[in-house]
């Protein structure tokens, strides 16, 4: 065990840890990767019992608190009350950095991003109970007919999705990892490739996963008007957003031999990495249109 000391505006002192197979070494880094994997079967039972009693799309304040009461307490506030005797501030602790990194990516791709869904792939949200919606005013369909269309984002997706992506971006990382650290006998292009491979196979397989666990049930909220495009040409859509964001969240902190990421460096990164996404999703209703508009 190893302890790096970063010159910054603070002396930092990280403590780095060898011989892990799937948790960083980065042993800041590696505590907030299994708080959030424990929080995967949390977050299903939650969703699961918002989803069965339906108070999600009842009201405005409901919809709200819904996603909230997902992503708050247990990605927020639980970290914050068990790491509270840590040398390092909370701010400059991994999991407070992963959370702001994650506002910003949920923030740029529900606003703009979902646009691109309802019209390149027909997704469509029909919350009955909500009137606080929060996308675009002009990019996608026209506002004064979105929310008749269905192709407005209710607010409290953004919480929400606070929470699936920390699932998300969490359990990528962590797989490519292992797959990485297992060929480290391939040296470096080896290892560069494997990298590659890994972080594809992983922004497809959760693309084509939150369709498959969370819209393929008959819905009267969130649906597609084509299924099986979704689940095959809409997975490759999908997979643009992880392909940016999962390598970008993988370099946070992860190396003794780098310096640390500070709060402006995190919104600059995440901004970039969102537009890059939306870049390529724009190129792509350039080249293949948009049929569900």
């Amino acid at each position: 065990m190893n302890e790096t000391v970063y010159a910054g505006e603070l002396a930092e002192h990280r403590t780095f840890s060898e011989g892990r197979k799937w948790l960083s070494d980065n042993e800041d880094k590696a505590w907030g990767e299994k708080l959030y994997l424990w929080f995967i079967p949390v977050f299903f039972l939650l969703t699961g019992i918002s989803s069965a009693t339906g108070l999600n799309h009842t009201s405005n304040v409901w919809n709200v608190a819904l996603g909230f009461m997902v992503w708050l307490p247990f990605c927020v506030i639980l970290p914050l009350i068990l790491r509270r005797g840590q040398p390092l501030p909370f701010w400059r602790q991994w999991w407070f950095k992963f959370q702001v990194y994650m506002a910003v990516i949920v923030f740029i791709l529900s606003y703009f991003g979902t646009e691109y869904f309802f019209e390149v792939l027909g997704m469509r949200y029909n919350y009955e109970g909500v009137s606080w919606h929060f996308d675009s005013a002009l990019l996608g369909p026209d506002q004064a007919t979105a929310l008749a269309q269905d192709k407005r984002v209710p607010l409290g997706m953004y919480p929400l999705t606070m929470a699936f992506f920390t699932l998300y971006h969490t359990a990528a990382i962590v797989i490519v990892r292992r797959v990485v650290r297992a060929a480290q006998g391939l040296g470096i292009a080896g290892r560069r490739t494997v990298f590659a491979i890994a972080m594809l196979a992983m922004a497809g397989f959760f693309a084509f996963a939150e369709t498959a666990l969370f819209m393929s049930a008959p819905s009267t909220t969130a649906w597609y008007k084509d299924l099986q495009t979704m689940l095959t040409i809409g997975t490759v859509f999908y997979s643009i957003d992880f392909i940016f964001t999962f390598p970008s969240i993988y370099r946070l902190d992860e190396r003794a031999d780098r310096v640390p990421w500070g709060t402006s460096r995190i919104i600059i990164e995440a901004a970039a990495a969102a537009m890059g996404a939306l870049l390529l999703a724009d190129f792509w209703a350039l080249a293949f249109g948009v049929p569900f508009a």
